[in-house]
């Protein structure tokens, strides 16, 4: 059994797999499993896989969809084949530190072995240079959390699941959500809660790459036609916790994170590239469906929400619901795939790529 399993889902990663598998063939840890699960890719990426399997056999598993699924079906495939004590995530076109693993995992062993372990994270650019970024990183000692006692923490930590481990036991009913975007915020966030310590690492030890063709970040935001899923899996954070008995212990915190998760959503459509007025009612309709489904946003502490969402947004959204008024309609999840699907329509729209 390894002490950790490493899951990396993939599709079309050539240009990055071989540095992300590098950094996981050499971590200081021995004893850690690989799982590469490809998702009917098609470039090299698969022949890269199987090439860093062939030269290590023992520690790199390469796994293939029958069709592309998409990184949350990927995700689940790997947890199938991981043994680990501990499982982890990294995404094909990032990499980690050669100690990541390690530090975590003897943290884990030192604290009695907690349900989740985190780290910090760096966002670098493609051309930075990985062995120096490496160097500079300062090694530092976790800091243990209880649950009960630090909720309000939680939300403050990353929804990615990629700069986590969680024990396997934890994981034997949980899955991610397939065919959705923002999956990691289910997931995560329902581990977190579920949890009854978690080991905390302030090492920047997660290197996610900003690519300039992949991402929003790296090229400004185009219609998403996944717009809604953001509902989704804020939902499906309230149903996984209220089926752990864990949501009323913990719903103030669990309603932030559904409103600052939908709202962030938001915050992206005012930097699509389509008129100011369609803008400004998607907006207003997300908004009024946060309130309808969450509770009024706006009674929610002004200084924790701007901290994921942005007070200047925040007050355009105020501004935008005094414009449009006390507007009522029966779906708001329907009006707003009428607008997105008016923008496809008008072939306006842009298919957002996500990593």
């Amino acid at each position: 059994m390894a002490k950790v399993s490493i899951i990396v889902p993939v599709f079309n990663s050539e240009e990055y797999i071989g540095e992300c598998l590098n950094s996981l063939v050499n971590q200081s840890l021995e004893d850690i499993q690989i799982i590469v699960v490809d998702d009917c890719s098609t470039d090299n990426s698969l022949d890269i896989a199987k090439a860093y399997e062939e030269v290590f056999p023992n520690m790199v598993k390469v796994v293939c969809n029958d069709k592309n699924y998409g990184q949350g079906y990927s995700r689940n495939i790997g947890m199938k084949y991981a043994d680990g004590n501990y499982i982890g995530f990294v995404d094909s076109d990032d990499y980690v530190h050669p100690k990541m693993f390690e530090d975590m995992y003897n943290g884990a062993e030192q604290n009695d072995f907690p349900e989740v372990i985190t780290t910090g994270l760096s966002f670098v650019k493609e051309d930075d240079h990985l062995n120096a970024i490496l160097d500079s990183t300062t090694r530092r000692p976790g800091r243990e959390m209880d649950t009960l006692k630090s909720s309000s923490e939680i939300f403050f930590q990353s929804p990615a699941c990629w700069n986590k481990i969680y024990r396997r036991d934890t994981l034997e009913n949980m899955k991610f959500l397939e065919g959705r975007m923002w999956e990691d915020v289910a997931f995560t966030y329902t581990q977190l809660f579920n949890s009854n310590r978690i080991l905390n690492f302030n090492n920047k030890d997660y290197f996610y790459r900003k690519r300039p063709d992949s991402g929003v970040s790296a090229r400004g935001f185009v219609v998403n036609p996944n717009l809604l899923d953001c509902f989704a899996v804020a939902d499906e954070l309230e149903i996984r916790t209220k089926e752990s008995g864990r949501f009323e212990l913990f719903a103030d915190q669990i309603k932030l994170i559904q409103v600052s998760t939908c709202l962030q959503r938001a915050a992206e459509v005012l930097k699509w590239n389509i008129s100011h007025e369609t803008k400004s009612r998607l907006c207003f309709y997300i908004c009024k469906l946060v309130s309808e489904k969450y509770g009024n946003w706006k009674d929610v502490d002004k200084g924790l929400l701007s901290s994921k969402v942005g007070v200047h947004d925040m007050d355009i959204f105020e501004k935008i619901e005094l414009l449009y008024g006390d507007f009522k309609i029966s779906s708001y999840e329907g009006i707003i795939n009428y607008e997105l699907e008016a923008l496809e329509a008008s072939n306006s729209l842009v298919f957002q790529k996500s990593k």
